[in-house]
């Protein structure tokens, strides 16, 4: 069960204009060796980009980036499928998805009604990329509490997404709720968003795969760590990584709906 949201993060998701910082790390230039330490607060584990990485080089990056972050592995975790494997989802349907998720997270803080969001999906040809449970959530009636904290950690998914269309260079340590006092770069839920997913592109897959395969590793950490009742490790908070490995999943094509999608470790 996902844990109440602050009213403070709700402020920071929902003011006005856009410029993603918070969640978003500064470009950096590229790398051929980890550099990590343990203070580090987000994923600075740069993996080669002098070639793509085998499914066994990428897991061996990553385990030793977690052991630096203190967080647990299991060396006997099945490998992430490489460039040789990996389907991902086409940019235009990313983009449109990121579109959707926005709507949703503003009925959820009843900055938007369903009413209008739905007008607005189908105005604009994005009702196909409303699931089946999205539709029933934004057609349920006396929507309550209950209904709409789930959706509001949509957030989650947006950010990865964001992400993956190139608006900023690194996901954070999934140790904090994003801070988003602004987004930039989404159009706005009053005009017509063709042209922003027209012009959206994907970012290089490798580097989806790189995070695909890291939160894969630390979910298994912090669900390893719940059924042997520990500690979660290096702060990690458990409703980020779950959203957040559900979003990378739809990326690279785990299941084919966004509903059907699962989190397995």
């Amino acid at each position: 069960m996902h844990k109440q949201i602050t009213s403070l993060f709700l402020v920071g998701i929902l003011s006005g204009l856009f410029s993603l910082f918070g969640c978003a790390q500064k470009k950096h230039s590229a790398t051929k060796a980890i550099k990590a330490t343990k203070r580090d607060t987000a994923f600075v584990a740069y993996y080669p980009t002098d070639h793509k990485l085998s499914k066994e080089e990428r897991k061996s990056f990553s385990n030793k980036f977690l052991k630096l972050k203190g967080v647990p592995i299991l060396e006997g975790l099945p490998f992430v499928e490489d460039y040789t494997e990996a389907k991902f989802r086409d940019e235009k349907e990313v983009a449109k998805k990121a579109v959707v998720l926005y709507g949703l997270i503003y009925v959820a803080h009843e900055e938007k009604t369903a009413k209008e969001m739905i007008e607005y999906f189908k105005k604009y040809n994005l009702w196909n990329a409303v699931s089946p449970e999205e539709r029933q959530y934004l057609e349920l009636k006396n929507k309550t509490p209950k209904d709409n904290n789930p959706v509001s950690w949509r957030i989650e998914n947006l950010n990865v997404l964001l992400w993956a269309l190139g608006n900023f260079e690194k996901l954070s340590f999934p140790a904090t709720i994003c801070d988003f006092s602004e987004y930039k770069n989404l159009p706005d839920l009053e005009t017509d968003p063709t042209e922003w997913i027209s012009n959206s592109k994907l970012r290089n897959t490798e580097d989806i795969l790189n995070e695909t395969d890291l939160i894969y590793r630390i979910h298994w950490a912090t669900r390893d760590a719940d059924l042997n009742g520990k500690p979660i490790p290096a702060g990690l908070n458990e409703d980020i990584i779950m959203e957040r490995h559900f979003a990378l999943n739809w990326l690279t094509m785990y299941a084919k709906a966004w509903d059907d999608i699962t989190t397995d470790t």
